[in-house]
């Protein structure tokens, strides 16, 4: 562990990470040089109280994803300018080659921390690409420092809210990745299976009603909305309080479709779900109408099995499905987050069409 001023204490990391990827592993006898893992860099940024959990992360997630490792914070017990560093290196055998990897843990002090990009690009490897992931305690600086020189910024929009990621969006080019996102995906693919064969039913919408648990992390019904309408073009006019109890939205809005039609928005609290303060999406209801006739389409899930739910068409066409969402752990969340380095033009749409309906509620989320 080394403490002191920035250039200094980035000189030893340097030149301990040198020393150690220059001294041939002997672990198994005779000594043999080391082979780097370098898929990417991994930059997880967070608060203090998150550095445990963030370790626990990287280290599966580097079963998969191996390269090296930078988790960051701010500690306000340092010197201003001062920089903390800790690091580490790892080999496994792969045969008779020793496979190995890094990590360096960096705390900066509050005024250091304007230097975190730097920082950060002295110690990336070269020619693989560098991933942030915001965590939720993340400071605001170090999200505004990293986000211009990442070459894909991750986060959480069920535990960060979206006013937050859109103003992180906005000052980087890189590509976005959600881990919500990536949760959803069967939500969003299953409403949209509605419009396969009937892309003119699009156009008619007319009423959305979204069902979300209730709970004190952000509210998923807005970048729920954010994708729809950013892929139908919709304009959202308004949004504030609704009349509440006996099943009655707990807020409307509006907005405008993509034809210049008024389109009514519903948002209805359900039960709480499973785990204390986490929200999630519960139904979605749509009223449109196919060739003039109504068509009302519903994706909700069951109530004594939440992890299928039950797939609808009434009026001008009739149908009805149980699909599961499936489950995967967030592990696996995290690496599909990571994988498509190519962009994802469609989730920083979602992200800012969803920041402009929150903002019309006063900028803040249920």
């Amino acid at each position: 562990m080394s403490t002191g001023s920035i250039a200094e204490v980035i000189g030893r990391v340097e030149s301990e990470l040198a020393r150690f990827w220059s001294t041939p592993d002997a672990s198994g006898g005779e000594p043999i040089a080391k082979t780097r893992a370098s898929t990417m860099n991994f930059v997880a940024v967070g608060s203090r109280a998150e550095v445990e959990r963030l370790k626990e992360q990287t280290e599966a997630l580097a079963e998969t994803h191996a390269g090296r490792t930078l988790l960051i914070t701010i500690d306000d017990r340092l010197a201003p300018l001062s920089v903390d560093a800790d690091w580490s290196a790892t080999c496994r055998r792969d045969g008779e080659v020793p496979i190995c990897q890094d990590r360096v843990e960096l705390s900066f002090g509050v005024a250091a921390a304007e230097r975190a990009a730097s920082v950060v690009s002295a110690l990336t490897i070269s020619d693989v690409p560098v991933i942030v992931e915001l965590a939720p305690g993340a400071p605001n600086v170090l999200g505004d420092e990293l986000a211009p020189i990442c070459d894909r910024l991750v986060f959480d929009s069920a535990e960060t809210c979206i006013e937050r990621i859109a103003d992180v969006a906005r000052g980087t080019r890189a590509p976005l990745a959600d881990r919500a996102f990536v949760r959803t995906f069967s939500f969003r693919e299953l409403v949209a299976r509605f419009f396969d064969d009937m892309p003119e039913a699009c156009r008619s919408i007319r009423r959305v009603e979204i069902t979300r648990s209730v709970g004190s992390k952000p509210d998923p019904a807005a970048l729920f909305l954010g994708w729809m309408g950013s892929r139908l073009g919709w304009v959202f006019e308004s949004r504030g309080p609704g009349p509440g109890g006996g099943g009655a939205p707990a807020e409307v809005g509006r907005a405008r479709g993509a034809d210049g039609g008024p389109l009514e928005i519903a948002l209805v609290d359900g039960p709480p779900a499973g785990e204390p303060g986490w929200r999630r999406l519960d139904g979605v209801r749509i009223s449109t109408s196919l060739r003039g006739e109504p068509l009302e389409l519903a994706c909700v899930r069951l109530d004594r099995a939440p992890g299928t739910v039950r797939w609808t068409m009434a009026g001008a066409r009739s149908a009805e499905h149980l699909h599961p969402l499936g489950y995967r752990d967030e592990t696996w969340v995290l690496a599909k987050t990571i994988d498509a380095l190519e962009g994802d033009r469609l989730l920083r749409d979602a992200v800012l069409a969803a920041a402009s309906f929150s903002a019309l509620h006063g900028g803040t989320t249920r």
